[in-house]
């Protein structure tokens, strides 16, 4: 089941991949592993819908979040 956020992570992931210069062969396999990690970016508020990191947050509260993310599992 996908949740709510899912869909926009998944966009956000394919977006960052992109402006990394990320072949298009590699960029399924690469959201399938980090989409959650965006997710816990934009639910912490440090990232926004586009992937690009919100000026003046604390992009630790994103990793704190991840964390949290992962350990619920």
């Amino acid at each position: 089941m996908l949740s709510n956020i899912e869909p926009l992570a998944r966009e956000m992931t394919v977006n960052i991949c992109r402006r990394a210069g990320m072949a298009d062969a590699d960029i399924g396999a690469w959201v399938d592993l980090h989409w959650t990690c965006a997710a816990a970016m934009l639910e912490a508020g440090v990232m926004d819908e586009a992937g690009e990191w919100i000026p003046g947050k604390d992009w630790r509260r994103g990793v704190a979040a991840y964390r949290e993310k992962v350990a619920s599992r």
